[in-house]
């Protein structure tokens, strides 16, 4: 794969950078991540910092040299984040509640999956235009959707940090997923938190990515955004990604387009998979009953619940 890929964060007016953001590569894949750690909640870049750590341990950990579900991937690891924020929050003493956005990534031979939860946002930008972006987890993004907001109101609009969707709360995340994507030579993908988007539009960030040294455009635009928003600029970050290879001949391995996936959808799938491939027989236990099965689950630990997801999905990949 040959791309070009660069990430930068500044606290802008911020006392502290809450933001975090990072990426791991392999020989056929690349993992991008970006989290905004919410500053109204004690320990915002804990839980932003739990996040990128735990998908790119899970992503630097896989042994099968393909990701064949990688949208269930993606959402599992933002899972699995979730539970480890609050677990690390309440392992706190005094406990507290670190929450936080995310987007995430992944490019594989030549493909492009995606997720996030809240707003920070990923781009495609193509031929130098904006071909699309996420949607963001809140209220006037709904409003935007249903024609009643423009980009720009968004913008101005008294309720514009009211999230509907973050990770580390009471309330379990649904996680929006991107369609499998086919990139083309010079598209590029960009991955930023509110304070980026908040200075620009689509269209003014797609012209500053234009320089051919993409770590100095990043570097550039984010500064931009900086002295543009002064005394009021939120943290800066984002991670870019230029496409530079060809077409790629793989076939795709999702066909799927976008949707919204929660954990319960997450199991669903993996279960449904599983079957398909296996080469075994599987043991088959009695069903207890449905009052009992019930209350089994609600007690099962959170963790065991999603190593349950991630059993059958690491089961499916080495078998698929």
């Amino acid at each position: 794969m040959k791309y070009q890929i660069t990430q930068y964060s500044l606290r802008g007016a911020r006392p502290h950078n809450e933001d975090r953001v990072g990426y791991a590569e392999r020989d056929n894949a690349v993992l991008i991540a970006v989290a905004d750690g919410l500053g109204g909640h004690r320990g915002g870049e804990v839980a932003a910092e739990v996040l990128v750590q735990t998908l790119m341990h899970s992503f630097e950990s896989l042994r099968q040299p393909v990701i064949q579900r990688p949208s269930a991937f993606l959402a599992l690891g933002i899972l699995q984040a979730h539970h480890a924020i609050i677990a690390r929050g309440q392992a706190s003493n005094p406990p507290i509640e670190p929450r936080t956005t995310c987007v995430v990534c992944l490019v594989q031979n030549g493909y492009a999956y995606w997720a996030h939860v809240g707003d920070s946002r990923l781009y495609l930008i193509r031929q130098n235009h904006v071909l699309l972006r996420t949607q963001d987890h809140t209220a006037i993004e709904e409003m935007h959707q249903g024609g009643l907001l423009t980009e720009q109101e968004m913008l101005e609009h008294p309720q514009k940090s009211h999230l509907l969707n973050c990770l580390g709360g009471g309330v379990k995340p649904t996680i929006s997923v991107g369609e499998e994507t086919l990139l083309q030579p010079g598209d590029m993908l960009l991955a930023c938190t509110d304070g980026l988007w908040e200075a620009f539009a689509p269209e003014e960030i797609a012209q500053q990515l234009k320089a051919p040294a993409l770590d100095e455009a990043l570097e550039n635009m984010l500064f931009g955004a900086v002295r543009k928003m002064k005394h009021g600029c939120d943290n800066v970050s984002a991670v870019c990604l230029r496409w530079e290879d060809a077409v790629s001949k793989s076939a795709p391995l999702q066909g799927n387009g976008a949707a919204q996936i929660d954990e319960a959808k997450l199991r669903q799938e993996a279960r449904h998979h599983l079957p398909q491939v296996a080469k075994r027989p599987v043991p088959i236990r009695q069903p207890a009953p449905a009052a009992a099965e019930a209350k089994g689950e609600r007690d099962k630990p959170l963790q065991d619940r999603i190593q349950e997801i991630e059993d059958f999905l690491k089961k499916y990949e080495a078998k698929g």
